[in-house]
């Protein structure tokens, strides 16, 4: 089994976003429709933007959206799991837990669940009610907790669910600029964010779309989107060798919490690059 830590160290993250339709509407997400479409992926075209990935070790996302609304999504994992060089990982509302529940099962895939929607005086508002959060556990399952301005001012009245919440198969994650209720302008160092740049956390392959994204995080719902490209061999090549993408006028303003140099983008750059001298 790859685990997590080994999978951030040697492989390049990509988000599939299978559909834009979700059966939530989070307050601080911009890449959803209520708007039920798309559920179907279309396997010629996974086939073709996993063959031109082939050669590349790649940490495939699977979200949107909901990726437990797609009613192929194991014929999807299936695809992905053919190639040893691609690790598929699915990112649920705990919807997945409804409609896929062997996903937890199978220790290959990196199961991460979001299902605190935000944290209030009188309650912990969750996403879903198809189990409990996801415990201490062996097999790549993991939490995901957004930190919003709300877990901050109430998560001393819920100590159970904090204690819940507290081990190694927990993820918190910083809250985002792309929420109106940001209010915390503070901007990453401009090397790290130009490093950002060259290849995102999480650049995008729109499966309504079938583009390249550049980053997703200027994404559907955003005042301002972020620069899109054909979806060709070419560039992907030139994606994964770090020369497609640009410094560009909302990387120049972005406030989105941006991994430090030395950690994420510098080491995991050059290993990639001097395995492939």
């Amino acid at each position: 089994m790859k685990t997590l830590a080994y999978i951030q160290d040697n492989y390049l993250a990509i988000d599939f976003f299978l559909s834009m339709s979700c059966n939530k509407n989070c307050h601080y997400c911009t890449s959803y429709t209520l708007e039920m479409r798309n559920l179907t992926v279309d396997m010629d075209f996974l086939r073709k933007v996993l063959g031109y990935l082939k050669n590349y070790k790649v940490r495939v996302n699977l979200l949107g959206g909901e990726p437990g609304l797609i009613k192929n999504l194991d014929e999807v994992i299936a695809e992905i799991k053919k190639n040893d060089n691609h690790v598929c990982s699915v990112l649920s509302n705990s919807f997945v837990r409804k409609r896929y529940p062997w996903i937890l099962e199978d220790k290959e895939i990196l199961y991460v669940e979001h299902n605190i929607l935000d944290w209030y005086e009188h309650e912990v508002t969750k996403l879903g009610n198809y189990g409990d959060f996801v415990p201490e556990n062996d097999m790549n399952n993991y939490n995901v907790v957004v930190k919003t301005p709300n877990y901050f001012k109430y998560r001393h009245k819920y100590p159970e669910i904090v204690k819940k919440l507290d081990h190694k198969n927990t993820m918190w994650k910083a809250f985002n600029g792309r929420s109106a209720e940001f209010t915390d302008i503070i901007q990453a160092d401009e090397i790290d964010r130009k490093m950002c740049a060259a290849f995102p956390m999480v650049p995008v392959i729109d499966f309504e779309k079938r583009h390249i994204v550049h980053c997703s995080k200027k994404f559907a719902n955003n005042t301002e989107l972020s620069k899109t490209f054909e979806l060709t061999q070419e560039n992907i090549d030139k994606m994964m060798n770090f020369q497609l993408f640009k410094y560009e006028n909302y990387c120049k303003t972005c406030t989105e919490w941006v991994q430090p140099k030395g950690h994420f983008p510098m080491r995991k750059y050059a290993k990639v690059l001097n395995e492939r001298n």
